[in-house]
């Protein structure tokens, strides 16, 4: 049937001249670039929207928006769609009228819109019907500015604030809530409760990332909601429900209205939550009424039924007393599964009082029970939170409400566990302790430890007292001793800087003038000044090494002026120094220093293994990475050159050769691999961990 009403309308629509024949095939604008229909603009992305597309259509005024007299709604047989003018353009034009406009298209600040330059008036037209949507393809962004039906039961009716002519309805519809606004005329029939149809504008609220918030329906001025079904006329005459059956199997059970519950007041918080207990369980009631309650009112209260945390609840909740009674007596337990079964309804238990600590409207005081811990929650004012009678350790009478703690997964079916409880206190009252906390508790047990460590303090200056002359001929003594080996360290450093910078460099530029040499007696052909050339190069470079290892060996305090890389990345450069191989370092992770005793052997085997490739390997490149991970080190050096079997390792010429790296990687509680063929290169990885440093 609705299918039938869109078709007719559609084609009542192109009678009338809303559609222009030519432009109403398909939603793609023509290849002009012309838009035409009202679907082709909100096909456009915001991007497209933002050329200023040029738009000639023809359409039925929905309603006027705001701001009023420059924009509208209007409608045409494929949407709805928001035009705005920079002038008055719309103040002569009603709902119902037929306009022809021109303009350009623009994203607006959700959809895309239309900024109007011209428009007239072509005649007067019946709307075209709504669409009949559910709440969840509201909440999709959508149908904005579509003209639409809903269906659904009033939850709240919001008169207009003062100054204003604009009434609110929050409708209940397939699972979600509506907030439906307008000017709307006097309906008695229009209450809570109520079933109703609504045809209005479908707007919405977002955000600046054009996303949305909430839908808003926005009935047009002079229409209103369509009473299907008006509420109970006295709502209070319903059957009273049983607390404990919300929610419970019932294939007859209203869809979206309101229940009646009978209950007594256990607690109340004044405008905003209330729970009551009736003879089959506790309940939660959410409620804006004001009207003061106190524990042992009996009350009449009707309210729609939605699920809570683990146990229903009745939402926008409206309640009458009734009469008075004794409050509630509080529910005890004695075991802790007990409480898992009197969710909202008061409970009372003992137990031992662990922490208490101020949190925003109050305190949070932790129990122990046997082996369970809960917390229990006092609103209070700041002024009022000192009670010096609940100490830790104290034995405690509780009373309050009981709310209980799930996962925040649930079983795919049947029955889901609750995993814990809380409780919320009433007020101070509800705190009753029994057993004050034993006299050794652990302020006064700290105070005790305190007075026994000032004992042993005084001993022990008694103790310093009598040694305090050793002392300072041990401490004269090793400062005598740091000065001695301060200047031999100095001593040390300054013979390196000697042989560096003169008989190293010496050496250096003798190699260079020999291998020159050489290369100019090539052209003589002479093979015994070759064969001179070549063995004082060698004899150069043997030296030119030996004063290397020399000057390395004496600055043992390398590290000292500086860190691990740059210390390696010095070996690199005097090796590759009049060498003819390629040298890198690389470092990853976050460099640190390390204890002097680590870096020292790192720097040692780092050194014996780019000696040794630069020395035996015949290497043309040679790569050390440094990776400082969180929890270990590793050293890696690789080269490309002659390579060696690991199993039969070559005779160290000198300094300590790979046996003394393998005595280094131990030392370290490290790893060392070695990896190498023949004509393959070598690549030497010590890796150490860092979780003692």
């Amino acid at each position: 049937m609705t299918s039938v009403r869109v078709k007719m309308a559609m084609l009542a629509l192109l009678t009338a001249g809303v559609i222009a024949p030519a432009s109403g095939q398909g939603t793609n604008p023509p290849a002009s670039n012309l838009l035409t229909n009202v679907a082709q603009v909100r096909q456009l992305t915001s991007q497209q929207a933002a050329r200023a597309l040029p738009v000639k259509l023809r359409g039925v005024v929905l309603a006027e928006a705001d701001p009023r007299g420059r924009a509208v709604m209007i409608a045409d047989a494929t949407g709805g769609l928001y035009l705005l003018a920079n002038a008055n353009l719309f103040s002569p034009f009603r709902r119902g009228d037929l306009l022809e406009i021109e303009g350009g298209s623009d994203p607006g600040q959700f959809a895309p819109i239309v900024l109007v330059s011209r428009a007239r008036k072509l005649g007067t037209t019946t709307n075209p019907p709504p669409r009949q949507v559910t709440y969840h393809q509201l909440t999709t962004g959508a149908l904005d500015a579509q003209w639409i039906e809903l269906t659904g039961v009033v939850r709240r009716y919001i008169p207009p604030e003062s100054g204003s002519d604009i009434w609110r309805i929050l409708i209940a519809s397939d699972g979600g809530v509506v907030s439906v606004r307008g000017a709307l005329p006097h309906d008695p029939n229009l209450k809570e409760d109520s079933e109703v149809r609504v045809q209005a504008i479908c707007l919405y609220q977002f955000n600046q990332k054009r996303q949305v918030l909430t839908p808003i329906l926005q009935l047009p001025t002079g229409r209103s909601v369509e009473v299907l079904k008006p509420a109970p006329a006295n709502p209070f005459a319903a059957p009273v429900r049983a607390a404990n059956s919300l929610h419970q199997f019932n294939p007859d059970a209203p869809i979206g209205h309101r229940i009646h519950v009978r209950g007594v007041v256990t607690h109340a918080q004044s405008g905003s939550l209330v729970w009551i207990r009736d003879a089959s369980s506790g309940l939660r009631l959410q409620t804006r009424q004001n009207e003061p309650l106190q524990a042992g009112d009996e009350i009449d209260v009707l309210g729609f039924p939605a699920y809570g945390t683990y146990s229903p609840v009745l939402e926008d909740a409206v309640f009458r007393k009734v009469g008075a009674t004794q409050p509630p007596v509080a529910r005890f337990f004695t075991n802790v599964m007990e409480a898992f079964d009197h969710e909202d309804d008061l409970v009372q238990t003992d137990a031992l009082l662990t922490a208490i600590t101020p949190v925003l409207e109050g305190l949070a005081l932790n129990f122990q029970f046997g082996d369970t811990t809960f917390k229990a929650i006092l609103k209070l004012p700041e002024d009022k939170r000192d009670h010096p009678e609940w100490l830790p350790g104290s034995k405690i009478r509780i009373t309050g409400i009981c709310s209980l703690i799930h996962d925040d997964v649930r079983p795919m079916m049947g029955v889901w566990q609750p995993q814990a409880f809380q409780l919320l206190i009433r007020s101070p009252a509800d705190l009753v302790v029994l057993t004050a906390p034993p006299w050794w508790t652990p302020l006064r047990i700290s105070y005790a430890l305190g007075l026994a460590c000032a004992i042993l303090v005084i001993a022990s200056a008694i103790g310093i007292t009598t040694s305090r002359r050793r002392l300072k001929e041990q401490a004269h003594r090793r400062a005598m001793a740091e000065a001695e080996f301060t200047a031999i360290l100095a001593e040390r450093n300054r013979v390196a800087r000697e042989i560096h910078d003169t008989l190293a460099q010496g050496l250096a530029a003798t190699s260079v003038h020999l291998r020159l040499a050489k290369k100019q007696a090539d052209d003589d052909d002479s093979q015994s000044l070759h064969h001179h050339l070549d063995v004082s190069q060698q004899l150069v470079r043997d030296s030119l090494e030996e004063a290397r290892n020399s000057i390395w060996n004496m600055r043992s305090q390398v590290l000292e002026t500086g860190d691990l890389p740059a210390a390696l990345d010095g070996i690199l450069k005097q090796m590759a120094d009049g060498a003819e191989f390629q040298a890198g370092l690389e470092v990853t992770g976050r460099p640190r220093r390390f204890a002097p005793v680590i870096e020292n052997n790192l720097l040692r085997v780092g050194q014996e293994a780019i000696t040794n490739a630069a020395r035996h390997a015949r290497a043309k490149k040679l790569n050390v990475t440094l990776d400082f991970g969180e929890k270990q080190f590793r050293l890696t050096v690789r080269d490309d050159g002659a390579g060696f079997d690991p199993a039969k390792p070559p005779p160290s010429s000198g300094g300590f050769g790979l046996v003394g790296m393998k005595e280094r990687a131990a030392e370290l509680k490290g790893e060392l691999n070695i990896r190498s063929e023949p004509d393959k290169g070598t690549e030497i990885t010590l890796t150490v961990p860092l979780s003692g440093e």
